[in-house]
């Protein structure tokens, strides 16, 4: 699918369960995939989640542990690409969604 340069809205898309990349080799977790809304590129780094650093209840134990990795995460669309009426030139076409990650996947 190629990029749809559609005028920039903001909002909100139904939760997506696939298409996503939930990557931990660059020393944090980093989720990658397409915009569903324009097909767009974007990369959302989480800056909370690294390996070694997650703690869990607050009890400032550290942990890499699988379970500790966010099952859902909140991302707008971050493509570099143009998108007419971005009058913040925030980049992306303003759509919103949750990013859902599926057991076992990731890495």
């Amino acid at each position: 699918m190629s990029h749809d340069p559609k005028t920039y809205e903001s909002k909100y898309l139904p939760d997506q369960t696939t298409g996503f990349v939930w990557d931990f080799s660059g020393g944090r977790l980093v989720i990658t995939g397409t915009c569903p809304e324009c097909a767009g590129r974007t990369e959302h780094p989480v800056p909370d989640v690294m390996p070694g650093a997650v703690t869990k209840g607050g009890s400032g134990g550290a942990s890499a542990r699988e379970d500790e990795v966010p099952s859902e995460v909140y991302m707008r669309c971050r493509c570099r690409l143009p998108h007419p009426g971005d009058t913040r030139e925030s980049g992306g076409c303003g759509a919103k969604w949750v990013a859902v990650r599926q057991p076992g996947t990731g890495s």
